[in-house]
């Protein structure tokens, strides 16, 4: 059904020398609706079905990005399709997102520091804030939330979307699997090697987060990020 290829375990996330990525070179590339342009792709609209504020009634996605997207899902068999959860996201989505993480986090661990919450919160949620040269990876346009489904349904990857646990890091079941998830890791690898094959990369502690063309690919690529912050995201 895939390529032995899209079966090999994930490789580990290697180090990142965040201080060589430079400010992003803006290449003007439009803003698209991915789930125009191919039966496969739907979008979910995860936040706005939360009913937080400012989210969008519609999937916009860098060109480049929805367009290898496209290619990815022309890979999938059969009944298989690509299901977004989130794309471009406005900055109002992204202070509730924030604020909603820091409150879950404290109370989950009551006694942490304020440092230590803050800490916490970097590795799953960028700030709220506008920042040109520091641009939020979802406020660019070249980040999207995804899984896969089949027959219409989300596969099993062996946490739900924006679970904010270390057993989401995307090649954390390829440390320590127990046999009850092991079809998790293969959906986790299939969808892995099925996005670097079409050029995007994935965020270590996401499985479900992948990007091109901004801060995230340019730090694994070498590039310099393509896609600044969008003036649809707000101030």
């Amino acid at each position: 059904m895939f390529p032995n290829e899209f079966l090999a375990p994930i490789p580990a996330p290697a180090e990142q020398d965040w201080e060589r990525v430079s400010a992003p070179v803006e290449c003007g590339e439009p803003l698209v609706d991915p789930t125009g342009l191919s039966p496969k792709i739907t979008f979910g609209a995860a936040y706005r079905s939360q009913g937080l504020p400012g989210t969008m009634d519609r999937c916009l996605l860098r060109l480049g990005v929805a367009q290898r997207l496209v290619l990815a899902a022309e890979k999938l068999p059969e009944g298989w399709s690509i299901l977004i959860f989130d794309a471009l996201r406005p900055l109002a989505v992204q202070r509730s997102l924030y604020e909603q993480f820091r409150a879950a986090i404290m109370a989950q661990r009551p006694q942490a520091s304020p440092a230590e919450v803050e800490l916490i919160l970097d590795e799953f949620v960028a700030k709220p804030v506008k920042r040109l040269s520091r641009p939020a990876p979802h406020t660019t346009g070249g980040a999207v939330d995804l899984t896969l489904c089949k027959d219409g349904l989300p596969l099993d990857m062996g946490t739900g979307f924006d679970d904010f646990t270390a057993l989401a890091h995307t090649d954390w079941l390829e440390q320590a699997c127990p046999p009850e998830l092991e079809q998790a890791r293969d959906h986790r690898r299939i969808l892995y090697h099925l996005m670097a094959s079409v050029g995007l990369v994935n965020y270590s502690c996401e499985w479900w987060h992948y990007a091109y063309g901004e801060r995230q690919w340019a730090a694994q690529t070498g590039n310099t990020p393509i896609y600044g912050f969008c003036e649809e995201c707000g101030e």
